[in-house]
């Protein structure tokens, strides 16, 4: 799934791709492919530990927003990312989705509003739909 999410940070406009560190190799000969040769032009780091690394992404000024289908999360339109000046997206891994932990360290959860009793979107179609979220509306640069 790894090579479809850096595909669509490509495609989107993402600045870059961070990586839990049980996150598999995005060099990895499968996600290469499926990703386009996107591994190759979207910048992406490991952080060492998770989610404690993720204070170095909020003390660079980011928001971290976490994906999640709870119901408790606020509708990703309404939390409008686009507006925010600097926003990290969470994503959890494929069935599991994001740890407790990993929850609690975000700044706000927010989820993409389903329709005819589906309860969530795989993880790539998420990482699409809210990289969307986050590009849409800001100034081209």
């Amino acid at each position: 799934m790894g090579g479809a999410i850096f595909r669509s940070a490509a495609a989107l406009g993402m600045d870059a791709v961070l990586l839990s560190p049980d996150c598999a190799d995005p060099l990895y000969r499968r996600s290469v492919k499926v990703s386009m040769g996107a591994v190759f032009s979207v910048p992406y780091a490991r952080l060492e530990t998770w989610p404690k690394g993720l204070e170095s992404v909020r003390e660079a000024g980011f928001t971290l927003l976490a994906l999640t289908p709870d119901e408790k999360a606020r509708p990703l339109d309404e939390a409008a990312p686009h507006k925010m000046d600097r926003v990290a997206l969470m994503l959890g891994a494929e069935g599991d989705g994001l740890s407790t932990q990993a929850l609690v360290a975000a700044d706000e959860w927010v989820r993409i509003p389903m329709s005819h009793g589906v309860d969530s979107l795989n993880v790539g179609a998420a990482a699409a739909v809210a990289f969307y979220a986050v590009a849409t509306g800001r100034p081209e640069s």
